[in-house]
């Protein structure tokens, strides 16, 4: 999702400090309540970041995972003299109760101080990005939270490429008891670009044959990155991301046996609805019976739904309330 875009949206913007003072990384996350935590896995530092109301024992563990977008969670910026503290999150961890303790974990190569104007790119970031490095990285953290403590409940949800995140890490670490799949495809993102070209064409706004010339363009295309998988070269996405999540994130969900809360939206233009619809009908084949399926109608990729006077509203803080309700039913 667009960051400037979240940033209108969030319910943590951010805050004004001493003009044309950096602030420390500490200084940035602490402000939000958050604590910087790190571990060393495999030669690979992971840096990750806790939120707690209070410092009594907790009995169930929230982690989130973020979409796509290749930038920190905390950052600074320098606007007017003043310096200004950011968070890219949403706000919904305050409205947990002091039984929580809400997790995220920092994209590999963000992790220093970091200036919203000048957002680097680092080099490891583009070697490692893939479904396989942030499930890793994932399940290094939830391993070493879990180790010393006997949560209640560990509680994963994803949105956007963090959902096929999630599939992925649920087959696969056993301390997680709820699964929550938001805003993510069913089928791979290349299925998804076609998806998208016939439905340019039912809408009117191409031609068949150029909806067919896009498919085939497609196609194509992927090919071309499963030649080279590896790939890690390029200034977007490289092959071995696209690679990666080309393993369609059904077949995770399939595969799990915990409660599963999927959240899709009819307006989503990153994860088109259409595809997601095969969720149920694949679990009611198979007489899984651990799905709970919601569609937010009139909803854009981040839950945001404009209404008839205009207005935009931002579902996502309720979303998640209903999520954790769920959570406790289950």
């Amino acid at each position: 999702m667009n960051r400037i875009l979240i940033l209108i949206l969030a319910s943590l913007s951010f805050t004004i400090c001493d003009a044309q003072k950096i602030p420390s990384k500490e200084q940035i996350v602490d402000h939000y309540g958050f604590v910087e935590k790190s571990i060393d896995v495999n030669n690979e530092k992971i840096v990750f970041y806790t939120y707690e109301k209070n410092k009594t024992p907790k009995s169930k563990l929230v982690l989130y995972l973020q979409g796509s977008d290749p930038s920190p969670q905390f950052s600074y910026r320098i606007k007017d003299g003043k310096t200004q503290k950011l968070c890219w999150l949403n706000g919904e961890f305050k409205d947990l109760s002091e039984a929580y303790v809400y997790v995220v974990i920092e994209k590999i190569g963000f992790e220093g101080v970091i200036n919203e104007d000048d957002i680097p790119k680092p080099k490891v970031y583009q070697q490692k990005n893939s479904l396989g490095n942030r499930v890793f990285r994932a399940n290094a953290v939830l391993d070493h939270l879990t180790a010393n403590n006997a949560f209640e409940k560990v509680i994963v949800y994803g949105h956007s490429e963090g959902a096929p995140v999630g599939a992925k890490l649920a087959t696969m670490n056993t301390n997680i008891t709820h699964l929550g799949f938001w805003a993510g495809n069913a089928l791979p993102d290349y299925f998804d670009f076609i998806l998208e070209n016939r439905i340019e064409y039912y809408k009117g706004s191409i031609s068949d044959s150029t909806a067919q010339a896009r498919i085939n363009e497609n196609i194509a295309g992927f090919s071309k990155v499963v030649s080279d998988s590896l790939n890690t070269d390029g200034k977007g996405y490289t092959n071995l991301r696209w690679w990666s999540y080309s393993e369609p994130p059904i077949n995770n969900l399939l595969k799990v046996d915990i409660p599963i809360y999927v959240q899709v939206a009819t307006k989503d233009k990153s994860a088109p609805i259409e595809s997601s619809y095969m969720i149920p009908l694949e679990f009611a084949r198979l007489k899984k019976t651990n799905l709970t399926y919601k569609v937010c109608v009139g909803c854009d990729h981040g839950f945001s739904k404009t209404n008839e006077n205009g207005n935009t509203e931002r579902k996502w803080k309720i979303i998640f309330s209903d999520f954790i309700k769920w959570t406790e039913k289950k």
